[in-house]
């Protein structure tokens, strides 16, 4: 070993700030008196960081021009904004968003289009006939500007289509913040703007030490999201309309967890002590239930406690229920409820608390107790698969997969249709890798699963990767993607990767002004385009292959499915 040995200090949160270089001192005391942060000085809970110190590590300084789109209705993003100086505007006019649409549904072919396919393809993968000398003088800064800005004269949109003016000072975008969902609508500036961004943690920690402040984003999320809330969550679809709004009067959000869990998942797979080491425990078994859990977005573990081990017994997905059982019980036997599971939060995850009250005033009389428990709660076992298989699911995080390929290897005899059927659907290019994580007689393949929480969506800088509103299944759109990677880095179970473009005689598309290789992202698009769904589960003579939705509660049979 050698005498010398090298050292480092531990990376911290705050060794790189939010901006360019902490936020000036001038701009943290006009935040504190100027906006609504000023709800936090008051109650500010003393000791450890100062909400000086988050501004000032936590906040940047933008500049908007008349026409930038601050935020674009159905984008991700976990910062909160709040106007300094200048005019910014909420889109509240459906017309008005369909005119600012840069992205485009694929139109699905006809079947004879998906025939001729066959002879069609083109000799070299990702060819692009119509595109080559477009994306040879791509202009990646411009292309970015070009899908932040309202496309057409803004005195023309302004007067065409309704919208609000937000007064300075107070918070834009914090409903996609405190629940990690898309954003709910545009919001751009009219004139020269100066805003204030601070990135989620910030309000994290703000939150957590300042009560009114919490509150107050409680509320604006309570004023502004009622009606999609409700629209969300299945519990609640029995509930009239009057009792909906007494339940949103005392409901309390918590967010809880890291929303960069994927950057460690790799190297923790096959570690249990490590993935546990990385949730965050919402709920233990054996403290007192103020209520039931309701999660809005993410996804959690399940576990009871043996000899001091956590043991995987379920999941929670959005729109999934916890607490239902001990609260029918505590109620029936006049009890306080108390927890008999734990709750992990894997990654960042969005719940409501509903208390115990409210259950009862204005859940009960409308929900009879057995439809409550087919319907809405989780007991053990009612997944109907083993407990290793369970542990795999969860460990690797598969239970965020909406459209997870499983393949069962006892049925699989390595034909290979399946990624020639895709290959043949996209132009020569496969868009999975039939290999990955192995259980028993199940793989999952390297495929897009068009997760629950797709952290892939999150810092694309053109949002060319999106959440297509419809279908709900993670698209790239070719057109505005720059090739940059942040999503292929970002995805923890390697389902996205670069490609070159190439022109119609198979050589290479190059950046003029770089000397490189146009890249553009590729995955699974689930065969967006084709009458029949997707061609890998179609190609299949063994019918071994499956996409499987882990919101499915009986997931025996959809991962197990015959002919």
């Amino acid at each position: 070993m050698d005498d010398q040995e090298t050292r480092v200090d531990r990376p911290i949160r705050w060794d790189q700030p939010f901006g360019e270089e902490l936020l000036p001192d001038q701009l943290v005391d006009w935040a504190l008196t100027g906006t609504v942060l000023s709800f936090a000085c008051t109650d500010f809970q003393p000791g450890g960081a100062t909400i000086a110190d988050i501004l000032k590590n936590d906040a940047r300084q933008v500049e908007y021009l008349p026409g930038e789109i601050l935020i674009r209705k159905g984008d991700y993003g976990g910062s909160v904004f709040f106007g300094l100086t200048g005019s910014i505007h909420v889109l509240t006019d459906p017309a008005g968003e369909v005119a600012l649409q840069t992205r485009t549904m694929p139109k699905k072919r006809s079947w004879w289009q998906a025939i001729s396919q066959l002879w069609r393809n083109s000799k070299g993968p990702e060819t692009r006939l119509d595109t080559a000398s477009e994306i040879s003088s791509i202009d990646e800064v411009a292309l970015i500007k070009k899908a932040r800005t309202i496309p057409v004269n803004l005195e023309n949109f302004i007067r065409d289509y309704k919208s609000v003016e937000i007064p300075m000072g107070r918070s834009i975008g914090e409903i996609a913040s405190l629940r990690r969902s898309t954003r709910s609508a545009t919001v751009f500036s009219t004139t020269k703007t100066l805003v204030l961004e601070l990135r989620w943690q910030a309000i994290r920690d703000i939150c957590r030490k300042s009560r009114l402040f919490r509150q107050y984003l409680e509320d604006e999320v309570r004023s502004r999201s009622l009606g999609n809330l409700f629209s969300d969550i299945p519990l609640f679809d029995k509930i009239p309309k009057d009792d909906q709004a007494k339940i949103m009067d005392v409901i309390c959000f918590e967010r809880h967890g890291n929303e960069n869990w994927n950057q460690g998942l790799r190297s923790s797979l096959g570690n249990k002590d490590a993935l546990i080491d990385q949730e965050t425990l919402v709920v233990k078994a054996g403290w007192r239930l103020d209520g039931i859990w309701v999660l809005l977005n993410g996804f959690c573990r399940i576990s009871k406690n043996r000899d001091g081990v956590p043991d995987t017994t379920d999941y929670l997905r959005p729109g999934d229920v916890f607490g239902l059982e001990e609260l029918l019980e505590a109620t029936e036997s006049g009890r306080a409820p108390v927890a008999t599971r734990n709750i992990h939060s894997i990654g960042a995850t969005d719940l409501l608390l509903i208390s115990t009250s409210a259950v009862q005033k204005y859940i009960l009389p409308h929900i009879p107790k057995a439809d409550l428990i087919k319907n809405f709660s989780r007991p053990g076992g009612e997944l109907n698969i083993s407990k290793g298989t369970l542990e795999f699911l969860v460990d690797h995080r598969i239970i965020n997969g909406n459209q997870a390929m499983i393949i069962d290897l006892d049925r699989c005899t390595d034909c290979d249709d399946c990624v020639k059927a895709c290959a043949i659907t996209h132009d020569g290019n496969p868009r999975f890798i039939r290999e990955g994580h192995r259980h028993a007689q199940l793989m999952v393949a390297t495929a897009c699963m068009h997760c629950c929480d797709p952290v892939c969506l999150v810092g694309c800088p053109t949002g060319a990767i999106h959440r297509e509103s419809a279908s709900g299944n993670v698209i790239i759109q070719e057109s505005t993607c720059i090739g940059c990677g942040t999503c292929v880095e970002a995805c923890p179970y390697d389902n996205i990767r670069t490609v070159e473009i190439k022109d119609a005689t198979g050589n290479p598309i190059i950046d003029t002004k770089s000397g490189s290789p146009i890249l553009r992202a590729t995955k699974c698009d689930l065969c967006i385009d084709q009458p029949s769904g997707p061609a890998c589960v179609n190609a299949c003579p063994q019918d071994a292959l499956h996409r499987v939705h882990f919101g499915e509660r009986d997931l025996s049979s959809a991962m197990w499915k015959r002919s």
